[in-house]
C-alpha cells in the first residue's frame, strides 16, 4: 500500500514537473514569436514608409507637394527604420551600414589591392539633403538616393526574413542597441541634417520595450519586482526623450535610465536562464556582456584588441618584462632612448612636446606621441591608422631611422649578453623554447604591458558608476554639452572618447578637422602633413583621407599638452575655439573632405570652460604607473649598466 502511495505520488509529482516545463517552454516559444511577429511587422512597416517616401519626393520634383511634406515623410521613414533597427543592425550590421544608415562620408572598399571608392548613401545622406540648405537643387540626389534605398533594403528585407530569431540575440541585440541610442542617437551622430535624434532615441526605446515585454509574463513568476522596474524605466525614458536637444539632460539619461536598462536587461537575461554570447562563441568579444554599466572598467575586453590572453598563467610575467623593455634604452641603436622617452607615465605616457624628439635627441619627427592610457582600445594603431596589429607597433619604432634606428637582429644579440633578460624571458615562455628570446616575445611582451595601461576611474567614471555621490554642476554642464551641442561626442565616442565606434567598439574612425600649421586664426594655414593618406597603405590612398588624422580620446588630457597631432594648441581652451570656428574650413582652408562640420558652434564663454571642466574630470591617477627601479644587468658589457632608466632624452 505504502508502494503504491509512492508511485502514485511520484506520478503526481512528474506530471506536475513537466506541465510546469510544458508551460515554460510553450510561453517562451510564444514570446519569441511575440518579438519574431513585432519585427516583421516592422519590417514591413519600413517598406511602406520607403514607399511612400518615393512618392512624395517625386511629386515634389514636380513641385506638386511642398517641402515640409518631403521632410516629414523622411522623418517618418527614419522613424520606421528606429522601430526595426536593434535587431537589423545584430543580424546585418554591415548591410545597414553601407545601404541603409551609415555615416555620409566616402571610405573605400575594403581587402582589395586598390583603391575603390564608395560613396555614402542611406538615410544620414538623405538627412542632410531633405533638410540642407537647398533641397529642391539637390532633388535629383535625392531620388537616385531613394530608388537605392528601396532596392538595397528589398535585399535586407529578403536576407532579415529567412532569419531564426533566437532568445539570446534578442537581449544581445536589445543591450547594443541601448549603447546605440545613448553614444550615436542622442548625440545628433545619426541625424547630421534634421537633428530629429531625441524622437528618434524614443522610438527606438519603445521599440525595445516592445519586444521586451513579450518575456514579462515568465518573469513576473519569480521576479516581479524587476518587471515593475523594467517597465517603469521603459515609460520614463520614453517621457524624458521629448525635450529640446540642446537641453537635453543627457547624463541624468545615462545614469537614471540607460545604464539601468542596461543592467536590467541583463539580469532579464540571466533570471530566464537564457545562455550567454561567451557559452556558445569561444572567441573574445570587444565588449563584456556581463558588465552592468556602459562605464564599467571592464565593459571593453583588452583581450580582443591586443590578441593576448591575460588570464594566462604567465600573464603577469609578460606584462612585466614587457614593463622592463619599455622602459629600457638597450632597445635603441644608442643605448640613449626607451619607448618612455617618448611615453613618459607622468604625462600620461605622452612627452609633453609639439613633436616627438628623433634619435638624434635634437630633431624631430612627424608628429608628438598620443596617450597610451586606453590605446589598446583600437582597431588600428598609429595617428594614420597604419598598424592593425598591437603587438606590430613596436616593429615601426625599431626600425624607423628617427626613433630607435635598429632592428630585431640587433636587439636580441644585445638582449643575449644579459643572463638576466635570458632569464626573465625562459619564464614568461617556456612553452615556446624556439622562440623564448626572439622578434615574437619581444613584440608580444612589450604590447602585453602596453595592453594593461587601461584606466575608467576618473571622477567622472566613478560619479557615473554611482561610487561617488556628486560631481560639479560645470562636470555635469560640461558633459550634455561635450554630448549634444558641442558635438564633440559625434567622433568621441562614449565610453572611450575616441574614434572606437559603438556599440560593436570594432572600428576605429579617423577625422579631416583641418588642423592649422601655427596657432593663429588669421595669418595660418593647414598644416603639411597628409595623416593617413600618407600612411603608404594602398587601401588608404583615396583624396578624402588627405589630412586625416586617427580620433585619439580626450581621457587624461589634463596630462598631454599640447593638443593635436603637431602640437599646435597649448590650451584646451584653444582646442575648443578650433572647434567652435568649424576647424579648418571655418579657418578659411580649403578642405573639400573636411568631416568636422564646418559651421560654428556658437559655444559661449562658460560652456568653453564648462566642457574643459568635463573633459578634465577624465583625468586619471598617473602615478600608479611605476617606472622600475632597475633594469637587467649585462655582465659582459659594464658600460651597458650605466644606461638611464627610461632614457637620456
Amino acid at each position: 500500500m505504502k508502494k503504491s502511495l509512492f508511485i502514485f505520488s511520484f506520478l503526481i509529482l512528474s506530471l506536475g514537473s513537466l506541465h510546469f516545463i510544458s508551460f515554460t517552454t510553450t510561453a517562451s516559444t510564444e514570446a519569441l514569436q511575440h518579438v519574431q511577429q513585432q519585427f516583421y511587422t516592422g519590417l514591413d512597416g519600413l517598406t511602406l514608409a520607403i514607399d511612400q517616401y518615393q512618392r512624395v519626393a517625386k511629386s515634389f520634383a514636380q513641385k506638386e507637394s511642398s517641402l515640409e511634406a518631403l521632410q516629414t515623410a523622411h522623418l517618418a521613414t527614419r522613424l520606421a527604420f528606429k522601430e526595426v533597427e536593434y535587431l537589423l543592425e545584430y543580424y546585418d550590421h554591415g548591410s545597414v551600414k553601407r545601404h541603409l544608415n551609415g555615416p555620409p562620408l566616402p571610405s573605400v572598399e575594403p581587402k582589395v589591392p586598390e583603391v575603390i571608392e564608395i560613396q555614402p548613401v542611406g538615410l544620414q545622406v538623405l538627412d542632410e539633403h531633405v533638410f540642407g540648405d537647398d533641397p529642391t537643387a539637390d532633388i535629383q540626389d535625392i531620388l537616385e538616393l531613394l530608388e537605392g534605398l528601396e532596392k538595397d533594403f528589398q535585399n535586407i528585407y529578403n536576407y532579415q526574413k529567412r532569419i531564426h530569431l533566437d532568445h539570446r540575440h534578442i537581449f544581445e541585440a536589445s543591450r547594443e542597441e541601448l549603447v546605440r541610442i545613448f553614444t550615436l542617437g542622442v548625440t545628433g551622430f545619426d541625424t547630421p541634417g534634421s537633428g530629429h535624434a531625441l524622437p528618434e532615441a524614443r522610438q527606438a526605446i519603445k521599440s525595445l520595450e516592445k519586444a521586451l515585454s513579450s518575456y514579462f509574463d515568465l518573469l513576473a513568476i519569480d521576479q516581479p519586482e524587476l518587471v515593475t522596474e523594467v517597465q517603469q524605466l521603459f515609460v520614463e525614458a520614453a517621457e524624458v526623450l521629448q525635450g529640446d536637444f540642446n537641453d537635453f539632460d543627457r547624463l541624468t539619461f545615462l545614469k537614471q535610465y540607460i545604464n539601468p536598462l542596461y543592467a536590467r536587461t541583463y539580469q532579464m537575461h540571466r533570471a530566464l536562464n537564457i545562455e550567454t554570447v561567451e557559452e556558445t562563441n569561444p572567441q573574445p568579444q570587444a565588449t563584456n556582456y556581463h558588465a552592468q554599466n556602459i562605464f564599467d572598467q571592464d565593459f571593453l575586453n583588452k583581450e580582443f584588441y591586443a590578441n593576448i590572453d591575460y588570464d594566462h598563467p604567465l600573464a603577469d610575467q609578460r606584462i612585466e618584462l614587457g614593463r622592463l623593455l619599455f622602459f629600457d634604452p638597450i632597445l635603441s641603436s644608442d643605448n640613449r632612448r626607451s619607448c618612455a622617452s617618448c611615453h613618459d607615465p607622468a604625462k600620461a605616457f605622452t612627452d609633453g612636446l609639439p613633436k616627438s624628439l628623433a634619435a638624434n635627441g635634437s630633431g624631430h619627427i612627424k608628429r608628438n606621441s598620443p596617450t597610451l592610457i586606453n590605446a589598446v582600445y583600437a582597431e588600428r594603431y598609429f595617428y594614420d591608422l597604419r598598424e592593425p596589429n598591437l603587438e606590430r607597433q613596436i616593429k615601426h619604432v625599431i626600425m624607423d631611422s628617427l626613433e630607435f634606428a635598429t632592428d630585431f637582429f640587433t636587439i636580441i644579440e644585445k638582449l643575449q649578453q644579459s643572463q638576466g633578460y635570458q632569464d626573465l624571458f625562459t619564464t614568461a615562455y617556456p612553452e615556446f623554447p624556439s622562440y623564448q628570446l626572439s622578434k615574437w616575445s619581444i613584440s608580444d611582451a612589450l604590447a602585453s604591458y602596453v595592453g594593461s595601461l587601461t584606466a575608467f576611474n576618473s571622477p567622472f567614471d566613478r560619479y557615473v558608476r554611482d561610487e561617488i555621490e556628486d560631481i560639479s554642476p560645470e562636470v555635469k554642464r560640461g558633459f550634455n554639452l561635450f554630448m549634444g551641442k558641442a558635438t564633440c561626442g559625434t567622433c568621441h565616442f562614449a565610453p572611450t572618447f575616441s574614434g572606437t565606434v559603438p556599440p560593436h567598439y570594432d572600428e576605429s574612425e579617423s577625422e579631416i578637422l583641418g588642423v592649422p600649421a601655427i596657432a593663429d586664426t588669421v595669418d595660418t594655414y593647414v598644416d603639411e602633413d597628409w595623416g593617413r593618406y600618407a600612411s603608404y597603405r594602398p587601401i588608404d590612398q583615396a583624396p578624402f583621407y588627405i589630412f586625416s588624422f586617427k580620433t585619439t580620446t580626450v581621457r587624461n588630457v589634463g596630462h598631454t599638452a599640447p593638443y593635436m597631432h603637431n602640437g599646435v594648441y597649448q590650451s584646451l581652451e584653444e582646442v575648443i575655439d578650433f572647434y567652435n570656428r568649424g576647424g579648418g574650413v571655418g579657418l578659411g582652408f580649403d578642405l573639400p573632405y573636411q568631416t568636422l562640420p564646418p559651421n560654428e558652434l556658437e559655444l559661449t564663454a562658460q560652456e568653453t570652460q564648462d566642457l574643459v571642466q568635463f573633459m578634465e574630470a577624465l583625468n586619471e591617477d598617473v602615478s600608479v604607473y611605476k617606472i622600475p627601479e632597475s633594469l637587467p644587468a649585462f655582465e659582459q658589457k659594464p658600460e651597458w649598466n650605466q644606461r638611464v632608466i627610461g632614457g637620456e632624452y
